[in-house]
């Protein structure tokens, strides 16, 4: 099958789709009325010969075809953006999309100030567009890995062949207690590891060990995959547990939150700039990186 200008728009409307769950989602998030979303996969399924999703009153749900199609489309895109930075090498400017994934509540964070990195880059470079994905740091990996992302900012994790890891900083944690647990009105003189070690933890699956190493054995009462959820565990009252300095600030400021023990307890935990080996990286990512470099504290060395 070779590809036509209208065979990419409709893979365009396709990818979409899967990323925003729906039809209804992709409507709003391309601007299209829901007829013309239908009939773009549909000219998609017709050219290809097969069904690629399903849609009625059960929901949307890819076939299995349909989602090979999505995996397989993702290094057809990520060289379509390469090829358009390549050709705006050529004129000097910086363009393409650039696709980055950060794990969830960094926003607060001032050793990563991605909203300052954004501005300060396209008011140099307005050619260039950014696409944002939030998400695990495991599956951010598997984006990287597949071609769906460019770039992912994440805690240090397991290390995958073929891609690069660039150390940026570290951010720390504490553990934390509400003001609705009774650790909170315990006097700090009474306040021990062994008292700490009896009560249940909230944890993050993907940091539940670097989490639990000034506690081993502790009872875990509760599992998430996100640090809102961590938080809202925390703040009800029923279960303690680590949550990064930044993001807790606003809850201590308030009287909500304290930290537990912090100077024998805090954690460390190294920030990496991932990226996927290539011979020569694309204008676009060399210039972010570089502006990226350039917001850290550690800008003299690093060595994106």
């Amino acid at each position: 099958m070779r590809l036509s200008p209208s065979d990419i728009k409709a893979l365009t409307v396709f990818r979409t789709i899967v990323e925003h769950k729906g039809f209804l989602g992709a409507q709003v998030a391309l601007g299209l009325s829901q007829s013309a979303v239908s009939f773009h996969v549909k000219l998609l399924e017709e050219r290809l010969g097969y069904q690629l999703c399903r849609r009625g009153r059960a929901g949307f749900s890819l076939t299995d075809r349909g989602a090979i199609v999505y995996e397989r489309s993702k290094p057809l895109v990520a060289a379509m953006s390469a090829f358009e930075s390549e050709l705006g090498e050529l004129r000097a400017k910086v363009t393409g999309t650039l696709r980055i994934g950060v794990v969830d509540n960094t926003i607060t964070d001032p050793d990563l100030p991605i909203q300052d990195v954004i501005h300060d880059f396209l008011r140099k470079s307005d050619g260039a567009q950014f696409e944002i994905s939030i998400a695990e740091p495991e599956q951010l990996l598997a984006e990287i890995g597949s071609s769906g992302i460019d770039i992912a900012l994440l805690p240090e994790t397991h290390r995958y062949k073929g891609l690069n890891y660039t150390r940026f900083f570290e951010e720390v944690h504490s553990l934390y207690c509400s003001r609705r647990h009774p650790l909170f009105d315990l006097p700090r003189s009474r306040i021990t590891p062994e008292t700490i070690r009896d009560h249940r933890f909230v944890v993050r699956r993907y940091t539940q060990l670097q989490e639990l190493q000034h506690y081993a054995g502790a009872p875990v009462g509760a599992h998430v995959s996100n640090m809102e959820a961590q938080a809202m565990f925390i703040l009800s009252g029923h279960f303690i547990g680590y949550l990064p300095d930044h993001y807790a600030r606003r809850w201590i400021e308030s009287g909500d939150l304290k930290p537990l023990l912090p100077e024998t307890t805090r954690i460390h935990s190294p920030f990496f700039v991932v990226t996927r080996l290539m011979a020569r990286r694309p204008l676009l990512m060399r210039a972010f990186l570089a502006e990226l470099a350039s917001h850290s504290s550690r800008r003299a060395d690093l060595a994106f």
